[in-house]
C-alpha cells in the first residue's frame, strides 16, 4: 500500500495526492484501487519522461520471464480480452505464493474478473513489494490445468499447472506462458476468496481448486488430478506410509523429472517447459531397455491438431520422445493404464483424435454428433483396413493348408524331386515323415 503513494508523489501535486490516498482508504477494496493509481502514476511518469528528450522508442517494462510490456507514448498495448481495471472484481487473492514458471520467488495470485463482463477473466501475477503486474493469464486461454500433489515432500503440498492454448496471447500482447504454483494443505490465513464460502476443514489448495474450478469451468474445462482409477505408483512413500503416489520418476535426457498417467494425458513435469501429451496426440507408446531394475518409456507423439483443422489437412510427423530409468516395479501399471487406453497400438491414433475433437466444448448435443460423424468416417476407414488384413491373413492360411495336404510340395518342388530321383528311398522316407508330422498336428 505504501509504494502506490511513492509512486503518486513523484507524478501528482500533495493536494491531488491527498485525494488519492483518501479515496483508496474509503474504497471497499483498496489494495485494487491503489494498484490502479500505481499504474497510472507509472504511465504518467514515462510519458513525461518521454516529452524530455527521451528516445523515442517505446519504454519497456521488463518481466523476469524475459517477456516486456510496451508502452508507446504513455500507454499499454491494447487487448480486447485484457479485464478493465476499473471494473474489475476479485474472485481470489493470495500472498507469498511461491511460483516455479514463469519465474521462480514468491508473488501475489490474483483472480480476477471483469465486473461489466463475467466471461473475461484473469489470472494475475503480481509483485508483492512494488504491487506491479508481472505476468497475466486470461482464462479463456487454458487449455489445460492440474492439480497435483508435489512429490517426495513431507509437508502436504499440491503444484497447480496451468497450460495455455497454443498460440494464446495475454492481455499485454506478449505469448501467454505456462504457470506453475504451489500452495500448502494449510488452513488459510491471508487468502480471500470472494466467490466461495470458507468452510471447516478448507485449506488453500482446496479454495483455490474451487474458484479455479468455477473460472475455467464457464468455458467448458475443468481441474484434472490424479485418480486411482487411472494410475497409482506401486512403490511405497516411506515419508508417508500407507499413502499412494501418483508419479513415477524419469528421465528425459539429462532432465529429471516425474510422469503423471492422467484421466485426459501423460504429462512430465515440473522442468520448464512442462511437457504434456494428451491423448489425442500420442500415436502409439512402446518400452525399450527392459531390464530387471529399470526400463524405458517411448511416447511417439505428434503436435495436437486444432479442434478445427479440416479432414484433408495434413498432420505433422510424429516424434518419439524417451523416458528413461522408470522402476520396474511400475511396469504393470503403467502397461495396464497404455492398453486400457489403446495407446500401445497405432492404428488406433486417428480414431482417437476424431472422437476427442471438441471434446471441451460448452455446447452439447450437435457438437457431440458432429464428433461422433467424425470418428465414425475414420472408424469406417480403420474396419476396411482391418478386412483387408484379415482376407490376407485367411488367404495365406489357405495356402498354407494347400501345402501341409500337397505333402509340403508345391507344383515346382515336385517335378524337381521326379527328375533328381525317381522315387528313391530316401525320398519316399523324407514324404513319410512329413505325413506323419501333418498328422500329428
Amino acid at each position: 500500500m505504501s509504494d502506490y503513494k511513492t509512486a503518486i508523489q513523484s507524478v501528482f501535486p500533495k493536494p491531488v495526492c491527498k485525494r488519492i490516498e483518501s479515496a483508496v482508504q474509503q474504497h471497499p477494496k483498496p489494495e485494487e484501487l491503489a494498484l490502479l493509481f500505481h499504474d497510472v502514476a507509472y504511465l504518467t511518469q514515462q510519458a513525461g519522461q518521454k516529452g524530455e528528450d527521451q528516445p523515442s522508442h517505446a519504454k519497456k517494462r521488463k518481466l523476469d520471464d524475459g517477456a516486456a510490456v510496451a508502452h508507446a507514448n504513455g500507454t499499454s498495448q491494447p487487448d480486447a480480452q485484457s479485464v478493465d481495471p476499473a471494473s474489475l472484481t476479485t474472485i481470489l487473492e493470495c500472498k507469498d505464493v511461491s511460483f516455479q514458471i514463469p519465474a521462480r520467488k514468491k508473488l501475489k495470485l490474483h483472480m480476477v474478473r471483469d465486473s461489466k463482463d463475467a466471461r473475461r477473466q484473469e489470472i494475475r501475477l503480481v509483485d508483492q513489494k512494488t504491487s506491479m503486474l508481472e505476468h497475466s493469464l486470461p482464462a479463456d486461454q487454458i487449455e489445460h490445468a492440474f492439480c497435483l500433489p508435489v512429490p517426495e515432500k513431507q509437508q502436504r503440498q499440491c503444484n497447480f499447472v496451468l497450460l495455455p492454448k497454443p498460440g494464446a496471447v495475454s492481455p499485454s500482447g506478449a505469448p501467454c506462458e505456462q504457470v506453475l504454483f504451489t500452495l500448502n494443505e494449510i488452513a488459510p490465513q491471508e487468502a480471500i476468496s470472494a466467490e466461495q464460502k470458507i468452510e471447516e476443514g478448507d485449506t488453500l489448495v482446496s479454495i483455490a481448486e474451487r474458484d479455479l474450478s468455477d473460472m475455467l469451468g464457464k468455458y467448458g474445462k475443468k481441474i484434472t488430478r490424479p485418480t486411482e482409477k487411472e494410475f497409482a505408483s506401486a512403490i511405497p512413500q516411506s515419508h508417508r506410509k500407507g499413502e499412494k503416489a501418483w508419479h513415477v520418476k524419469a528421465h528425459r535426457g539429462t532432465k529429471e523429472g516425474y510422469l503423471w498417467f492422467l484421466s485426459t494425458g501423460i504429462l512430465f513435469g515440473f522442468k520448464k517447459p512442462i511437457a504434456f501429451f494428451p491423448f489425442t496426440s500420442i500415436d502409439s507408446i512402446s518400452y525399450t531397455s527392459v531390464l530387471q531394475r529399470t526400463f524405458n518409456l517411448v511416447i511417439a507423439a505428434r503436435d495436437d491438431p486444432p479442434p478445427h483443422q479440416t479432414d484433408d489437412a495434413e498432420e505433422p510427423e510424429a516424434k518419439e520422445i524417451e523416458f528413461s530409468m522408470l522402476d520396474q516395479q511400475d511396469f504393470a501399471g503403467i502397461d495396464e493404464y497404455v492398453k486400457r487406453h489403446g495407446l500401445n497400438d497405432a492404428s488406433m491414433a486417428a480414431q482417437r483424435r476424431a472422437k476427442m475433437y471438441n471434446v471441451n466444448k460448452e455446447k452439447k448435443g450437435d457438437g457431440e454428433e458432429g464428433a461422433e460423424g467424425n470418428g465414425t468416417g475414420e472408424g469406417e476407414e480403420e474396419s476396411e483396413l482391418q478386412k483387408a488384413e484379415q482376407q490376407l491373413q485367411d488367404d495365406e492360411d489357405e495356402e498354407e493348408e494347400d501345402y501341409v495336404a500337397s505333402g509340403g510340395e508345391s507344383e515346382g518342388e515336385g517335378e524337381s524331386s521326379d527328375e533328381e530321383g525317381e522315387g528313391g528311398e530316401d525320398a519316399g522316407e523324407d514324404e513319410m515323415d512329413e505325413d506323419e508330422v501333418s498328422g500329428e498336428d
